[in-house]
C-alpha cells in the first residue's frame, strides 16, 4: 500500500509540473539607457506563479502593447490580442490598428495571422482576447464589432458595428444556451447629443446569424439602480444565470458624489432577460471598483475590489482592496481578505483566477502576484519581475526549438551531437527512419563516431503527462564532402535592433549547434573599435559613434559578416 501511495504522489507532482500559468505584460515604454523600449512579453509561470520566464518580445512590427487575455485553443495554440502595432501588414489600410497573433507551444514560435488594419477604418484596435465558441471558430472583439477567426481558413468575419459610443470591456464568453455574451460601456450621461448614451451593455452574439445585439442596456437615469460600466467577462455560476459586475453606478456612489466609489453585482437570467442588481459595494466595509469575477467550489463565486475596504491597524488611512466570496442563492456576499501593506506588499488587486489544485490566484496593481487558499483561508504574496496583466492555466505538452537547420553533414569518424532543447518531457525516444535508436534516452542525439550506417532521418518521440510531441525531421548525412556548414546558418543570423542605440543583439538559429566564440566589430575605414573573445550575444554599444559597421562573428563552425548601424 504505501508503494501505491507513494507512486500515486510521484505521479501527482510530475502532473503538476507540466501546468504552467501564462499571461502577457503590456510594457512601460520608458526609455532606459541601455535598455530597449518594453513592449510587452510573454511570460510564463509554474502553477504557483513563481519561476517567471520570458517566451516572447513584442515589438512595434509584429505588434504590442497585449492586453486581453491568452486562450488555448483545440489545436494546442495560444492565441491572443495586441492593441497596436502590425505596420506590415499584407494590405495596410491603418498601421499600428493592432493584430491576432498565434504562439506554438510546441515550438515556442509567434506569428501574427491577422492584422486588423487591414480590413476596414472601424476594425481596429483589439483590447480582449478571444474564446472558441466553436471547434476551430475564434471569437473577439475589436472597439465596436465582433469577428470570428477560422484556425484552418485562417480567414477573419466580422458582425455588423455595435451601436454609438460602445466599446467592447470584457473577453466573450459562451453560455449555456449556445449564444455568446459579453459586456460594452459606451456614451456618457453629459453628452446629450449622444444618440444612444448608454451606461453599459449586456451583448448578446448569434455566431450562426452573426447578429449582435444588446440583451440589455443600463441608461443614464438607472446608474443608481443597476450600476455603471461593466468592465469583465461574465460567469455562469449556475445554469441560465449570468454575473458580472459594473465598476462603478450603486446607491452608494449615489449617496458620496465626491468620491464616486462604489459599483455593484449583478445577475442577468439569459432565459427571461430580467437584470436585477445583487449587491452595492462601498468603499468603506466591503470596497469598491469591483473587476472580474471567478467560480469556486459549490458554485461560490469569488471576486476583489480594486480599492477600499476596511483600513488595517498598522495603516488606517489606506484601504487597499478587498477578495470576497459571494453566495448567489443566500445574495450574500462575505470578505475573505482586506489587503493591507501590513502583513504582505499586495494592494490594488487587478485580476483573479482559479487553478485546477484548487488555489486561487491573483495579480495587484504592481503586477506582483499573490496566492489565495479558500479552504485555509490564507494568502501568500509571490513576488515577480515580470509584472502580467493577467493569467491562463495550461498543460504543456514538450516542446522544442524549430529546426533552422535541418541537415547536417558530419565527417565519417567525428562526434555528431544535436539538441532538440527540450526541458518538459519525462522520456525520450529517438528513432531513425522509424526504428528506435537504442541507447538515446535524452533530448540530445549523440553519435560518438559518425559512420555511413548512421545517416538516415531521424525523430525524437517525447512524452510527459500533458501528452506526446513528435519532433520534425532531422537529416544527418555522414560523409564530410567538403560541404561548408556555416554556409546554412548565414541567412539565419541576425542583428537587432538595427539600426541599433545602445545595445545591440547578435540572434542566433534557436537550435542551439551554433556557439560563439567571439566577434570583432570594425569601422568603415577597416579600423576595429571592439574585440572580444567573449561568447555573449548582447553588445554594448553605447560608447560607439555614430555610422556604420561591420562585425565579424567567430563561431565554432565558421565565421559569419554582418553591418548594422549605430545612430
Amino acid at each position: 500500500m504505501k508503494k501505491i501511495i507513494f507512486l500515486f504522489l510521484l505521479a501527482w507532482i510530475n502532473v503538476n509540473a507540466q501546468k504552467e500559468l501564462w499571461g502577457v505584460n503590456d510594457g512601460d515604454y520608458v526609455n532606459v539607457p541601455g535598455f530597449p523600449f518594453n513592449y510587452g512579453k510573454i511570460v510564463k509561470f509554474d502553477i504557483n506563479g513563481e519561476n517567471s520566464e520570458v517566451m516572447h518580445d513584442f515589438d512595434s512590427i509584429q505588434g504590442y502593447r497585449p492586453l486581453g487575455r491568452l486562450f488555448l485553443a483545440s489545436n494546442g495554440k495560444l492565441y491572443g490580442t495586441a492593441v497596436v502595432g502590425g505596420e506590415t501588414g499584407p494590405v495596410v489600410t491603418i498601421a499600428n490598428a493592432g493584430v491576432l497573433f498565434e504562439y506554438d507551444l510546441i515550438l515556442n514560435k509567434y506569428r501574427v495571422v491577422h492584422y486588423f488594419g487591414s480590413d476596414n477604418i472601424g476594425y481596429t484596435t483589439p483590447e480582449i482576447g478571444v474564446i472558441e465558441p466553436t471547434p476551430g471558430i475564434l471569437c473577439g472583439a475589436t472597439l465596436n464589432r465582433i469577428y470570428n477567426y477560422d484556425i484552418v481558413t485562417e480567414s477573419m468575419t466580422f458582425s455588423n458595428p455595435l451601436l454609438y459610443q460602445n466599446i467592447v470591456t470584457g473577453e466573450l464568453m459562451k453560455a449555456s444556451n449556445g449564444y455568446i455574451y459579453g459586456v460594452s460601456y459606451g456614451g456618457y450621461c453629459q453628452n446629450i447629443t449622444s444618440p444612444l448614451p448608454y451606461l453599459g451593455n449586456i451583448i448578446k452574439y448569434d455566431i450562426v446569424t452573426n447578429n449582435v445585439s444588446f440583451a440589455h442596456s443600463i441608461t443614464c437615469p438607472q446608474r443608481e439602480l443597476k450600476g455603471a460600466g461593466p468592465r469583465n467577462q461574465l460567469v455562469e455560476a449556475s445554469i441560465g444565470k449570468l454575473y458580472g459586475t459594473c465598476r462603478s453606478g450603486g446607491i452608494n456612489e449615489f449617496n458620496d458624489p465626491d468620491n464616486l466609489k462604489g459599483g455593484t453585482l449583478f445577475e442577468y437570467n439569459i432565459d427571461t432577460d430580467a437584470y436585477t442588481k445583487k449587491i452595492d459595494f462601498d468603499f468603506p466595509t466591503i470596497g469598491a471598483y469591483p473587476l472580474n469575477l471567478v467560480i469556486g467550489d459549490n458554485a461560490k463565486i469569488y471576486g476583489i475590489c480594486e480599492e477600499g475596504g476596511a483600513s488595517q491597524s498598522c495603516d488606517p488611512t489606506n484601504n487597499f482592496g478587498t477578495l470576497y466570496e459571494y453566495t448567489a442563492d443566500t445574495n450574500v456576499l462575505e470578505v475573505k481578505q482586506y489587503l493591507n501593506l501590513c502583513t504582505t506588499p499586495i494592494r490594488y488587486p487587478q485580476f483573479l483566477m482559479r487553478t485546477s489544485n484548487g488555489h486561487f490566484i491573483g495579480i495587484a496593481v504592481d503586477g506582483n502576484i499573490f496566492k489565495y487558499d479558500a479552504v485555509t483561508n490564507v494568502i501568500t504574496y509571490i513576488s515577480t519581475f515580470y509584472k502580467p496583466l493577467n493569467l491562463i492555466e495550461i498543460c504543456r505538452k514538450p516542446s522544442y526549438h524549430f529546426f533552422d537547420v535541418d541537415t547536417f553533414t558530419p565527417c565519417v569518424n567525428s562526434p555528431f551531437t544535436f539538441d532538440v532543447q527540450n526541458t518538459n518531457a519525462s522520456s525520450y525516444t529517438w528513432k531513425k527512419d522509424g526504428e528506435i535508436v537504442p541507447m538515446q534516452t535524452t533530448g540530445v542525439l549523440t553519435i560518438s563516431n559518425s559512420t555511413a550506417s548512421d545517416s538516415g532521418n531521424y525523430t525524437c518521440e517525447m512524452v510527459n503527462e500533458c501528452g506526446t510531441t513528435v519532433t520534425m525531421v532531422l537529416h544527418v548525412n555522414v560523409g564530410c564532402l567538403g560541404i561548408d556548414e556555416m554556409a546554412a546558418y548565414n541567412k539565419l543570423i541576425t542583428l537587432y535592433p538595427n539600426p541599433a542605440q545602445d545595445v545591440m543583439n547578435i540572434k542566433l538559429p534557436e537550435n542551439g549547434n551554433l556557439k560563439i566564440e567571439g566577434y570583432t566589430i570594425s569601422n568603415m575605414l577597416g579600423q576595429a573599435v571592439f574585440i572580444s573573445k567573449d561568447n555573449n550575444a548582447r553588445i554594448n554599444t553605447a560608447n560607439f559613434a555614430a555610422g556604420l559597421y561591420n562585425v565579424v562573428l567567430q563561431t565554432d563552425k565558421g565565421n559569419w559578416l554582418g553591418k548594422f548601424i549605430k545612430e
